[in-house]
């Protein structure tokens, strides 16, 4: 059955590097190691609130502009373009500079007309791309087919002078070619689609959709081009038409240098399998044929547990994009598949992840996801897998954090410009949290989750006009209430709507919500708040378990935010990563946190400066059972990590006692410097096979019935609720048993 999909471009993040950071450690297994923030000098800057803010300060680096300044000598430049008018067009020029004495020019003019375009231009050693594209003849719209890029490399422009570029020049043909694991080239089939959408099989393909993200680089620039899109099922008639004749997201361009280079990411689909490659050719001089090569993919396969969400249908899909060590800009897909996903069915991902593949300037990152279909056509996540890249040759399931989008500091560079300062994840990965993908044992969703939370409030004044077109200031004030569920993998579970919320102002009741709270007010809040989030449809191993949290803070003061955890796992003493275990001494708790404070810049813009908790208090219980004991874990300072925050790990060897069927909560604490606290209860956490009991001995006697029954945290429950309960028997006495 052919699986229709839905391929929808999400935002691509660039990133102006407005500061250069202390350099990493490469650590012996390949991994990029962030300097530890105590190394960073600290300045005042001032936010959106007008508070003092302590921020890492950074090495300021030249700012990009697009203007001469009036110094500035400039010329008078001709671009003479000639290109077939038929099927060609000119879609931009291009200027660059790179002169850190007078700032970073990069110039784009676009919609060019053939013939000559005169541009002013400050005197300097420009690269000059002029980017034509090949059209769809087909087509009653315009659609690139492929792009045609004519490189001038360092041209000095110091008088006026003419400058000619042909598309015809573009004579080197890149061609990426996607073998399947069967080693024939993918082909997607062919079909006709008709005015109302229908679609109609003409020819088999041997692949449903090949997915592309391209893109020219420049060692000096980065990113410079991107062609993103698929495929296609290559449709018949008016209403749309694909050539699909291999050329899409491949690369024409004339003779450049070793400073150029040509990256293509590839997604094959078929069916539930998924094939990934990346794709490298540095320098053009020449025709250029590069293909994967099938022997190499690796396979991740992981199967899915369904969680308590209605009995509504489950989905796959997937979001894909490359990374680069070096260039920070970055873009994904989302490809959402229309097809039900049952429990015990699995992710199947191939990644060609050779040690020649490592070594490719742009790598695959994929995130697997479930959704649940909620509307006609319309889904909601409900559970994203960590995500997949390769690294040292081998496939490994990376892991940022929940605030991994949020990386960068504040600087006062970037917000003079007006930039997007919401960072990409830090590459590759947290080195700790960030493991081959054979040393995961458990399954996707039956653990207990984490929770990570993002309260804040803000406000924003902007400016827009009336009706009458006036100007007008409006300020916008707004509580957010943000959090997300963690599993023990890094996936995200993102049903936090299950979760209920209570929230208190200087001891008054205020909100009491499902799930995350948004809200517009007329004044921001003011005062203590305490805040309950509860999460109890948790099921590992057929047994009830919750996410219990308070949280504990002063809105309105400096710090105006608590700590918050960001990672928990466990790991054998082998390496393989799980919460269960034979015996207490295989296993170690390991977990990250932070303390977060987010503000506005001046320019809107989120930011923030993070702090390492003040203490941190960890301990354990059998499960259910509200019996604590402190278990003892240490910071390791060289696992800090920007975007998670400081990281602790601690032996599961002194646990004593016994859990039904070996398993135990666990009670974390974080308090900050200014008093404000976090805590939350993950029941069940973990498992020691050994100390493990599966019964509950009757007590009382024997001609004793049962009168009530009662859940652990002593609520009112009837015979069918799972977990551990306390029963209450007509002579006086109780016992315990378990439903599972």
């Amino acid at each position: 059955m052919k699986v229709r999909f839905l391929l929808c471009m999400m935002a691509l993040w660039a990133i102006c590097a407005a500061a250069q950071p202390q350099m990493p450690r490469i650590l012996e297994d390949g991994f990029r190691l962030m300097p530890n923030p105590h190394q960073f000098t600290v300045k005042p800057m001032k936010a959106a609130d007008k508070a003092e803010k302590g921020i890492a300060a950074k090495t300021t680096k030249a700012t990009k502009r697009t203007e001469a300044r009036a110094d500035e000598a400039t010329y008078q430049v001709n671009f003479v373009l000639d290109f077939d008018t038929e099927c060609q067009k000119a879609y931009q020029i291009r200027l660059l500079s790179k002169d850190y004495e007078t700032g970073n020019f990069d110039q784009e003019i676009w919609q060019l007309e053939k013939g000559t375009t005169t541009l002013t231009v400050p005197g300097g050693t420009y690269d000059i791309i002029v980017e034509f594209w090949q059209l769809d003849p087909l087509l009653h719209f315009e659609w690139s087919l492929y792009s045609l890029n004519v490189i001038r490399e360092q041209v000095n422009i110091d008088q006026d002078m003419d400058l000619s570029f042909a598309a015809s020049e573009a004579k080197n043909h890149i061609h990426f070619q996607t073998l399947t694991i069967d080693g024939e080239p993918a082909r997607p089939g062919r079909y006709s689609v008709d005015e109302n959408w229908n679609w109609t099989l003409l020819e088999e393909g041997n692949v449903e959709d090949v997915c592309i993200q391209s893109r020219l680089f420049c060692k000096d620039y980065g990113t410079l081009n991107e062609i993103s899109g698929n495929f296609g099922a290559i449709a018949e008639g008016e209403v749309w038409h694909n050539a699909g004749d291999g050329a899409r997201g491949d690369f024409f361009v004339n003779d450049v240098s070793d400073r150029w280079a040509f990256y293509s990411f590839r997604t094959a689909l078929n069916g539930r399998n998924i094939y990934t490659s990346a794709y490298e050719v540095i320098g053009a001089s020449g025709d250029a044929t590069v293909s994967n090569d099938p022997s190499k993919f690796q396979l991740f396969e992981d199967p899915f547990v369904a969680t308590n969400h209605l009995g509504e249908d489950v989905y796959q899909g997937f979001s894909y994009g490359p990374r680069n060590a070096a260039d920070w800009t970055w873009g994904t897909t989302t490809v959402s598949f229309i097809a039900p996903l049952s429990e015990g069915d699995s992710y199947k991902f191939y990644l060609s992840a050779s040690a020649e593949d490592s070594e490719v300037g742009y790598v695959p990152y994929i995130t697997p996801n479930v959704s649940i279909k909620y509307e006609e056509e319309r889904y909601e996540p409900v559970l994203t897998s960590t995500p997949l890249t390769i690294a040292n040759g081998q496939a490994i399931m990376a892991n940022n954090g929940p605030f991994e989008v949020l990386g960068n500091e504040y600087t006062e560079e970037l917000d003079e410009l007006g930039r997007d300062i919401t960072a990409p994840p830090f590459w590759p990965t947290h080195p700790v949290f960030s493991y081959p993908v054979e040393q995961k044992k458990d399954n996707l969703g039956n653990n207990c989750p984490l929770l990570a939370t993002l309260p804040l409030q803000y406000e924003v004044t902007y400016n827009r006009e009336d009706e009458e077109g006036n100007p007008v200031s409006e300020t916008y004030r707004k509580m957010e209430f943000n959090f997300n569920y963690m599993g023990r993998y890094g996936e995200t579970k993102d049903d936090s709507g299950m979760a209920q919320v209570k929230i208190k102002v200087n001891g008054e009741e205020a909100i009491t919500a499902d799930g995350a709270f948004f809200g517009q007010l007329d004044e921001l809040i003011t005062g203590v708040i305490d805040a309950a989030i509860d999460k109890e449809d948790i099921v590992v191993d057929d047994m009830a378990g919750s996410n219990k949290a308070q949280l504990h803070y002063t809105a309105g003061a400096k710090d105006q935010n608590p700590p918050t955890m960001t990672m928990l796992g466990f790991k054998a003493n082998n390496g393989d990563v799980t919460d269960r275990f034979a015996t207490a001494e295989e296993g170690t708790l390991q977990f990250s946190a932070g303390d977060f404070n987010f503000s506005l810049t001046p320019n809107n813009y989120r930011a923030f400066e993070r702090f390492a908790p003040e203490s941190v208090e960890v301990s354990y219980s059998p499960y259910g059972e509200d019996n604590w004991n402190e278990l003892a874990v240490e910071e390791v300072p060289e696992n800090y990590w920007p975007t998670m925050g400081w990281f602790y790990t601690g032996s599961l060897a002194g646990v004593t006692g016994q859990g039904l069927n070996g398993w135990f909560d666990l009670k974390i604490r974080l308090t900050d410097a200014a008093g404000n606290w976090q805590e939350q209860v993950l029941s069940p956490a973990f498992r020691i096979d050994d100390l493990a009991y599966s019964s509950v001995a009757n007590v009382g006697k024997d001609n004793a019935r049962e009168v009530a029954r009662y859940s652990i945290d002593g609520k009112r429950v009837d015979a069918n609720h799972r977990g551990v309960t306390i029963v209450k028997m007509s002579d006086g006495t109780a016992r315990k048993v378990i439903v599972r």
